[in-house]
C-alpha cells in the first residue's frame, strides 16, 4: 500500500513540475525582495530629507517592480523592469486598482509621488547590496534599506 500512495505522490509532483514550462528563475541578485525609501536626496538644490516614515516600499521579484504607499494611500504601480549593469530602467507602469480592474498609466503625475518623473525611467544603481541600494534619477538620489 505504502508503494502505491508513493507511486501516486511521485506522479502528482512529475505531472506538476511538467506541466511549469515557462518557470522562471530570477537572476537579479541582491535586487531580488523588498525595499524601503529611506531618504531622498535632490540633486539640483542639494537638499536631503528623511521619508521613511512615508513608507514606501519596492518589491522586486523577476522582472515585475511593485512600487506601493502604506501611509497615504497613493495608486500602486506595477512596473517592468530591466536591470542591466549599474542601470535599471523601469517601463510599462500600471496602476494596481484592485477593486475595479488595473490600468496602463499615461499620466506622468500619477507616479511622481514615488520620485519618478518620466513612465519610462532610467535609474543608475549607484550602490547594490544585501542590505542597501542607492539609485539616482535625473533629479533624484534615493535610499532604500532592505527588509
Amino acid at each position: 500500500m505504502k508503494k502505491v500512495v508513493l507511486s501516486f505522490i511521485a506522479a502528482c509532483c512529475g505531472a506538476l513540475f511538467s506541466s511549469c514550462d515557462d518557470f522562471h528563475i530570477s537572476d537579479n541578485g541582491d535586487l531580488d525582495g523588498f525595499w524601503q525609501l529611506t531618504n531622498v536626496d535632490t540633486l539640483y538644490n542639494g537638499h536631503s530629507g528623511d521619508v521613511k516614515k512615508l513608507m514606501i516600499f519596492w518589491a522586486v521579484q523577476a522582472n515585475l517592480l511593485e512600487i506601493r504607499d502604506l501611509t497615504y494611500g497613493h495608486v500602486n504601480v506595477f512596473y517592468r523592469f530591466n536591470h542591466n549593469g549599474n542601470l535599471l530602467t523601469l517601463s510599462n507602469p500600471v496602476a494596481d486598482n484592485r477593486f475595479i480592474s488595473d490600468s496602463i498609466i499615461t499620466d506622468v503625475n500619477t507616479i511622481r509621488y514615488y520620485g519618478l518623473s518620466h513612465l519610462t525611467e532610467t535609474l543608475k544603481i549607484l550602490r547594490l547590496d544585501s542590505k542597501k541600494m542607492t539609485l539616482e534619477s535625473e533629479r533624484l538620489r534615493m535610499y532604500f534599506r532592505k527588509y
